[in-house]
């Protein structure tokens, strides 16, 4: 990888390496699939977690939500990495999109004629979340392959994007949930998988190579595992991210409780302040995709999650001691903005370590288990659900915070954080 040292000549270099990715049709591909569908993701999450507290007024049935979106993850995420080495990948991504955009046509029947209850709310956040489970192994892994040299750039400017549906997601859910309704959600969801399964489809995307032997999927899979296992940076990478997927990014299913609970906002003024956590991510990952070298790379990663966590544990004061609603907003809206900086810090680097520290013929394993990694969000979510109902939403943030806190102190302690 080309690194520029001289300060001054960063921005032209940058320039330029986004100029030539944007020139090549299969990297414009693979980043629009993940724009398109990371916006809808984001969309729904906001949407079904205001629609669910609005109709059982239940911060443990609210957490469930992410809580099913994310189960598939840990559950079929290295078996998708295992597969995806077999066959080929475009047609994995186009059977995963015609499930969910039946899913989606599905759940949009049942909100208009009125039949929708938290049974298909629920079942249809697990087949999202099987069709989320793509992303790691299939999209990400595809996305550094037609990177090449601009691997860095890539995978911070695809960061930066997904922090960018992350602000409008939410902040549109919001607006077609007041505005629309349930039913509305739905229906722009169908129509943004349609766009996606065609963009696939009527675009050239990267055979899987050659493979010199063919093993069994499950020898693949601990093979993979082992890799993992044997490298120690790798072994960094997942150990932060199971930290910061269990006690940090489930404090997001909280959001929508602290707007409408502590806040008394509407579900409009509910998604602008979800979406500003986006909008802090979508900086952070351009400043990143700027600025960030080889050399900081880890740094980078491990004082993000820090920083997240440590904001989880201001908010959880702020929620207890500001003085007013007008206040309150306000402290919290800037506090989300510096987490999703934080947190762009974090995913972005997340991805360009995994990749870079894999090699080749194990890359869409290694995605696999970095799936499985954060496929143990569900657990994070169950736990501060359980916390917010039995002792508050405050608690619970102050609770998961130190939690995640402590738990990256004992990955100091013991060395996983370093050679």
């Amino acid at each position: 990888m080309a690194v520029v040292t001289a300060p001054d000549d960063k921005a032209p270099a940058t320039r330029a390496v986004m100029g030539a990715l944007f020139r090549n049709p299969n990297y414009l591909a693979i980043w629009l699939l993940g724009s398109l569908t990371g916006f809808i993701r984001w969309f729904q999450l906001l949407a079904l977690g205001v629609y669910t507290f609005e109709i059982t007024g239940s911060p443990l049935l609210v957490s469930i939500v992410p809580i099913l979106w994310g189960s598939p993850l840990a559950i079929f995420g290295p078996i998708i990495g295992g597969v995806a080495d077999r066959v080929d990948r475009k047609y994995l991504l186009g059977g995963s999109l015609i499930m969910i955009l039946l899913v989606a046509i599905t759940m949009a029947s049942l909100a208009y004629s009125g039949g929708l209850t938290i049974t298909h709310i629920f079942v249809a956040s697990v087949l999202s979340g099987l069709f989320w489970a793509t992303d790691m192994p299939i999209r990400r892994r595809l996305l550094g392959d037609v990177a090449g040299d601009y691997i860095a750039t890539a995978m911070s400017f695809d960061a930066a994007t997904n922090s960018a549906t992350r602000m409008l997601g939410p902040l549109l859910g919001g607006v077609m949930l007041q505005v629309v309704g349930i039913t509305g959600v739905f229906v722009l969801s169908s129509s943004v998988y349609a766009i996606s399964l065609f963009l696939i489809f009527v675009t050239k995307l990267p055979a899987p190579g050659v493979r010199l032997t063919q093993t069994a999927l499950i020898h693949d899979l601990i093979a993979g595992i082992r890799f993992v296992l044997g490298n120690w940076e790798l072994r960094r990478v997942l150990a932060i991210t199971v930290v910061f997927n269990v006690w940090g990014f489930p404090f997001s299913a909280m959001i929508p409780i602290l707007g409408k609970e502590r806040l008394g906002l509407d579900p409009l003024q509910v998604g602008f302040l979800s979406s500003l956590e986006g909008f802090g991510a979508f900086m952070g990952a351009l400043v990143v995709a700027v600025y960030a070298t080889p050399p900081n790379f880890a740094r980078i990663f491990i004082w993000g999650s820090v920083i997240y966590l440590s904001m989880i544990f201001y908010l959880g004061v702020l929620s207890l001691v500001a003085g007013g609603p007008n206040h309150s907003f306000i402290a919290a809206a800037l506090s989300l903005t510096v987490m999703g900086l934080a947190g762009a810090c974090f995913g972005t680097m997340q991805s360009v370590l995994t990749y870079l520290c894999a090699k080749p013929e194990y890359r869409s394993r290694v995605f696999g288990v970095l799936a499985l990694c954060i496929g143990t969000g569900p657990l994070g979510f169950l736990n501060v659900g359980w916390l917010a109902e039995i002792y508050g939403v405050p608690a619970a943030m102050l609770i998961i915070s130190a939690e995640g806190l402590f738990a990256i102190l004992l990955l100091w302690i013991y060395g996983v954080l370093s050679r």
